[in-house]
């Protein structure tokens, strides 16, 4: 790096005097570039715009200080870099992004530098309108309701008849297994408590009541666990959850209730137990593994037949799908009654896919393809755990963020963002950075529609993770179990969870609530954090869920609003949702409004000082001069009932310890 010029280089590709727009675009956008320098002998700037397979250089005319390119985005989506070449003299310079990230304010190189993120999308990626308003409620079937009929037995005993352990526990409020049962050496995860789908029909109106309007339900059909990543047969409801007209009851109670069921697709593998493998005998077969001949063989991948096969990260009960068979795209996507179509025409509103990085990217856009021509306004969620615009998996660059393949991805960078801040282990900065990378990178349309979880069958849950001070990945399942958290760290945590909800519900995106994490459940890792619903753990928050859920229905600004974040210091967060115009960030017509909501992390509190005139990323200049205005005036907390006052567009506030505002402004 030349020390001698970081002072008099700048490009911010977060602000809008640098860039505009400043984030994502749509293929073949206008696209205006400024860098500003104060050295008086730069001879030129050159914009360098790279791809795969791509590279544009534009030499950039001067005005004033500054110099400008416009360009046109490429008309292939994808995700695209730049950087500037600066000749000084005799000297060629470089400026790029800071080291270690890919926007906002750059770094001058003398060789190559890192480089500024552009992501560009389809022009035809537009999400369904209902998802991005709704509240999302994640349901792990055999833990959240029991059924009241005898539905659960007749399951288990069918289990048993196929050649399954199932264990039943004697009552609900038991601790999961996790050690084998008498006999066996390895665990099993064969024990079930008895929720059913009726039981989770019967709770709708709970549901309700918190301001959710989507179910998504971890894997319902036939498996041999409990958990179902192991499917056994995907036309088949697990006769221990109910029956198909059970699930179709609970969707049309669902909707009479204005409420959609999102399901889980398990489609890069199988279980071995399953009508498609069989190799434990339990069906008439033929299966794979039964017989060359059978219709499922092409399925799999053998690499001695019948005992070595491809399977998913070595585990021999999940035989590993062959993506590109045509015989499987048939049987699961493309068929006239596919996997995919007959769920969705059964009453399903989408589909969570599983394991997104294991589906190859022509696989999901057929997926995404027949979910759509089944039901035009099916959402398509994907699990992925990083950065869903520069994620790449077995050596390939994917592309599920540009339209075309999934409406929605698991935001669980974002997660790890906010236990992080409220844990002290990082500070307002980092998380202010982090957001407006997210909003500068994401498409519009994905950004919007992000799933934001706390908490998953996959991970610790919220209230532990901000509780504990231990990794749970450094203990063992022993030490799990018999971790105990103390009431003053709970209650700390609880504190800290309402925060991060807090955050959760004013964000873009979607709020996904974990089942029970409104009333305060704990639980590490699987199986810790699939125990079952309860009412009656410490510090319930219910209430607070309720209330966040009616205030972001309350505001089209709070659903689909753009958004300015602000890190007055270290300790404390802002995040403004506003509609001005009567336009929102999709393009759409909506309300317009402005929220306003600030967040103190810290155990004491913090004056801070918010200057909504100031300079903002995000902050388009046309919004804030009409929006500057109505920054004063007195204004009521909506989670407090306390008064505070806006003057010229300044904002002090003492925020009390672990405190947090929540203003509308219109």
């Amino acid at each position: 790096m030349l020390i001698n010029y970081k002072k008099e280089m700048i490009h911010d590709s977060t602000m809008l005097q640098y860039r505009d727009p400043a984030g994502a675009v749509a293929v073949g956008t206008p696209v205006v570039l400024r860098f500003r320098t104060r050295l008086e002998n730069v001879e030129s700037v050159y914009l360098c715009l790279i791809g795969e397979g791509f590279h544009e250089e534009h030499l950039m005319r001067l005005t004033g200080e500054t110099w400008q390119a416009d360009i046109t985005a490429p008309s292939v989506p994808d995700v695209y870099w730049y950087y500037f070449m600066i000749r000084v003299g005799e000297r060629l310079s470089y400026y790029g992004a800071g080291s270690g990230r890919t926007g906002g304010i750059g770094a001058v190189y003398s060789a190559l530098p890192p480089a500024f993120q552009l992501t560009v999308y389809d022009a035809g990626f537009e999400v369904p309108r209902w998802f991005p308003k709704s509240v999302m409620y994640q349901i792990f079937p055999d833990r959240f309701r029991p059924g009241r009929d005898a539905t659960v037995r007749k399951g288990i005993a069918y289990h048993r008849s196929k050649g399954r352990r199932a264990y039943f526990h004697d009552t609900w409020d038991e601790q999961p297994l996790f050690t084998p049962l008498p006999g066996e050496t390895t665990y099993n995860p064969c024990d079930y408590f008895g929720g059913t789908l009726a039981g989770i029909e019967a709770s709708l109106g709970y549901l309700q009541s918190l301001g959710v309007n989507v179910l998504y339900l971890n894997p319902i059909f036939e498996a041999a666990s409990n958990h179902r990543y192991n499917t056994a047969d995907y036309f088949r409801i697990d006769p221990v959850l109910g029956s198909e007209e059970d699930f179709r009851s609970l969707c049309r109670a669902a909707n009479r209730r204005g409420m959609r069921i999102l399901l889980d697709g398990v489609f890069s593998h199988t279980g071995s137990d399953s009508i498609y493998f069989n190799r434990e005998k339990a069906y008439d077969g033929p299966g794979a593994a039964d017989s060359p001949d059978s219709p499922y063989y092409p399925w799999y991948t053998f690499e001695r037949y019948p005992d070595q096969y491809r399977c998913w990260w070595g585990f021999t009960s999940l035989p590993e799908i062959n993506k590109q068979d045509p015989g499987w795209q048939r049987y699961v996507i493309t068929g006239g009654d596919s996997v995919v179509k007959h769920w969705l025409k059964t009453g399903a509103a989408g589909w969570r896919l599983d394991v997104a990085d294991e589906l190859p990217d022509d696989v999901l856009a057929k997926i995404y393809k027949a979910a759509k021509q089944a039901k035009p306004e099916a959402v398509m969620i994907g699990e992925v755990w990083e950065d869903a615009t520069t994620k790449h998996s077995y050596g390939v660059k994917r592309r599920y963020a540009l339209g075309g393949i999934l409406d929605s991805v698991t935001n669980y960078p974002l997660r790890s963002a906010l236990i992080a801040f409220l844990k002290g282990q990082s500070d307002a900065f980092d998380l202010k950075h982090f957001l407006v990378g997210q909003a500068v990178n994401y498409p519009p349309p994905l950004y919007y529609a992000l799933t934001n979880l706390l908490s998953s069958h996959d991970v610790e849950r919220v209230r532990t993770a901000l509780s504990a001070r231990v990794d749970p990945h450094q203990l063992i399942r022993e030490q799990q179990a018999s971790f105990v958290i103390s009431d003053s760290q709970n209650k700390k945590g609880a504190r800290r969870q309402r925060l991060a909800a807090v955050l959760q519900f004013c964000l873009p995106g979607v709020p996904c609530v974990y089942y029970g994490d409104e009333k305060g459940m704990t639980g590490f890792l699987d199986p810790f954090n699939r125990a079952p619903f309860t009412e009656k753990a410490p510090y319930d928050l219910t209430d607070e869920y309720r209330k966040l859920a009616g205030l972001r229905a309350s505001a089209d600004a709070l659903q689909t609003g753009p958004v300015v974040y602000f890190a007055p210091d270290a300790d404390c967060l802002g995040v403004l949702r506003y509609i001005s115009g009567g336009i929102d960030a999709l393009g759409r017509p909506a309300e317009n409004g402005i929220c306003f909501v600030a967040v103190n992390r810290s155990d004491a509190r913090r004056l801070v000082v918010f200057d909504f005139a100031g300079k903002h990323s995000l902050f388009a200049e046309a919004d804030q001069r009409s929006l500057l205005p109505l920054f004063n005036g007195t204004f009521t907390c909506r989670l407090t009932q306390e008064s505070f006052t806006f003057i010229d567009a300044l904002f002090e506030i003492s925020l009390p310890p672990l405190g947090a505002v929540w203003l509308k402004i219109v």
